[in-house]
């Protein structure tokens, strides 16, 4: 059974009221992101964000309904950090040397040697009676999607777009998120509070600010 058309109009007056004009996504959300699709997804991503706490704080969710307010705006409002940083890592700096550490990096490649060679080598050769395989270091490129998010705020850092603060809280907040797994939640007894959907949503807009302000000291230098 549908809300009434005089509820939808209440709730969308709550939900709606205390968002943000057009005009301040144009100028203050992300205004770095030349990739017009991906900023405007973002948008979308924010303002149903928004939504859906706006909705939830007029239910005065508690217990389980508290639950499902922290959980989803941990997901949504990290998800778009996510996506910004993989923006300004592969987009804006890809040709930087910290960003080309992260996307080449050593790795040990195994050495095709026939058996009865091999055989030779383990005589000779010995560690704690395990097994010698030979190998030898070769620069490879990386899977983006391999490279762990640390390493990648640990490289907005080096780079001088975000503070310390910031990527402490970028990387805990990417914690919060993957404990959304019910498994993963009860094993590290993680418990949600309001704070982690406090934190989420201010570090969506400190992102934004922080990057803001270092890529205009770069463009003055």
């Amino acid at each position: 059974m549908a809300f009434t058309s005089e509820t939808k109009k209440e709730l969308e007056n709550y939900i709606s009221g205390h968002l943000p004009n057009k005009e301040w996504y144009e100028s203050h959300f992300y205004p770095f992101i030349e990739n017009k699709s991906l900023r405007d997804r973002l948008i979308v991503e924010f303002i149903n964000a928004r939504k859906i706490y706006k909705f939830f704080e007029g239910l005065q969710a508690s217990d389980e309904l508290l639950l499902a307010q922290i959980k989803t705006q941990v997901i949504m409002y990290v998800s778009i950090q996510e996506a910004v940083v993989n923006y300004l890592l592969f987009e804006l700096f890809e040709e930087t040397n910290t960003v080309k550490n992260l996307l080449f990096q050593e790795r040990l490649v195994k050495i095709g040697i026939p058996g009865h060679k091999l055989e030779k080598i383990a005589k000779e050769l010995e560690h704690d009676k395990k097994d010698i395989i030979p190998c030898y270091n070769k620069v490879q490129a990386v899977d983006k999607t391999k490279i762990r998010y640390e390493q990648k705020v640990a490289a907005l850092l080096e780079l001088n777009l975000i503070s310390k603060g910031l990527a402490d809280d970028l990387v805990k907040l990417y914690e919060y998120r993957n404990t959304v797994h019910i498994e993963a939640e009860m094993k590290k007894k993680l418990v949600y509070d309001l704070s982690m959907g406090e934190l989420a949503y201010r570090r969506v807009e400190g992102l934004s600010i922080e990057v803001s302000n270092a890529l205009e000291k770069l463009e003055s230098t």
